[in-house]
């Protein structure tokens, strides 16, 4: 910076107020010292400036395993890159909520946990000082408030669907075993049975990915061959759908001659399945720009915005007959 000034010719003061876009620098003062600057390949150093200002520019994201974290992660970056700051993301296991602590020993003006496991959240809890934190995906906290898709609106409008076509229940694969999004989605296939009087079957194990839903498929494919009626399967998201789908090609059942199958979540692929997957659009990625404005937000101490999470879209296609 000093050499910066030396060459045009104003103090150092003055090109950190350049620098810093503050008012007060006359327009060709400004630009002379804009001109050194490209001369001289002047670049700020971050570093230095957050431990001066202690505000560093850049949001911390926590990302924990599911199957909307990719959307939710685009949606905040695009958010946080518009902001004009820096997103750093760390994954963090289930099983090793430790990993946190390497996002967490860089200077962060603020946090992001996407879809946080209750370790994580135990974790952040536990800190002296922990950085002031949104919570994508997840329930709300004492460190913050919390942005989350409608996934109980979503199972809901499936299983009504899938009643309506006609049968008698609905079966369902289980998401990721503790985590947020996949109890809200059984506690809304759950409150649709319920209302139409429907039985309430053992949901399937799943998990999430391909791989866990052609592993419930066949599990589903044994219950048909000892003598149980299943004639739909709601899945907790479009990746085990995904699966069910091809553990039913290999084996049968016909979808959707004999049973109709349903994912969650409305991923780009699942209008190009064969067949194309009903689903529904919980809008991932609207929910993670929320999340991160309301961070941004409270960062600069201005009002909270709205994080109303829009309400979940069906998307009928040719799993459940809508050709």
């Amino acid at each position: 910076m000093i050499d910066v000034a030396r060459l045009a010719g104003v103090s150092h003061q003055t090109v950190s107020r350049v620098v810093n876009g503050h008012p007060g620098v006359r327009p060709e003062t400004a630009e002379r010292v804009r001109a050194a600057i490209a001369r001289l390949g002047y670049r700020p150093n971050a570093t230095a400036r957050a431990l001066v200002t202690r505000r560093s520019g850049l949001i911390g994201a926590l990302l924990a395993p599911g199957p909307d974290t990719d959307l939710l992660l685009a949606g905040i970056e695009a958010a946080v890159r518009a902001a004009g700051r820096t997103l750093l993301v760390t994954a963090v296991p289930p099983d090793d909520p430790a990993a946190a602590e390497r996002l967490l020993d860089r200077v962060v003006d603020g946090c992001l946990a996407v879809a946080p496991p209750p370790a994580l959240l135990d974790l952040l809890g536990a800190l002296a000082d922990p950085p002031p934190t949104v919570v994508v995906d997840g329930p709300a906290t004492p460190l913050g408030p919390a942005v989350a898709p409608d996934h109980r609106g979503a199972a809901r409008a499936l299983t009504r669907h899938l009643l309506g076509l006609g049968h008698r229940t609905v079966h369902h694969v289980a998401g990721i075993p503790g985590s947020h999004s996949s109890a809200e989605r059984e506690a809304g296939w759950r409150a649709a049975l319920a209302e139409a009087g429907a039985a309430v079957p053992v949901p399937v194990p799943g998990g999430t990915g391909p791989a866990a839903g052609r592993a419930a498929g066949r599990l589903i494919t044994a219950r048909r061959a000892s003598g149980e009626d299943v004639t739909a399967v709601l899945a907790a998201d479009d990746t085990l759908a995904l699966g069910v789908l091809r553990a039913f090609a290999d084996t049968g059942p016909a979808v959707p001659g004999r049973v109709h199958v349903a994912g969650i979540g409305d991923r780009p692929e699942a209008a190009h399945l064969v067949p194309s997957l009903t689903t529904a659009d919980t809008a991932a990625r609207t929910v993670g720009e929320r999340a991160a404005r309301l961070l941004l937000e409270r960062l600069e101490g201005r009002g909270a915005p709205d994080v109303q999470a829009p309400a979940a879209t069906l998307r009928p296609r040719a799993s459940t007959g809508h050709w």
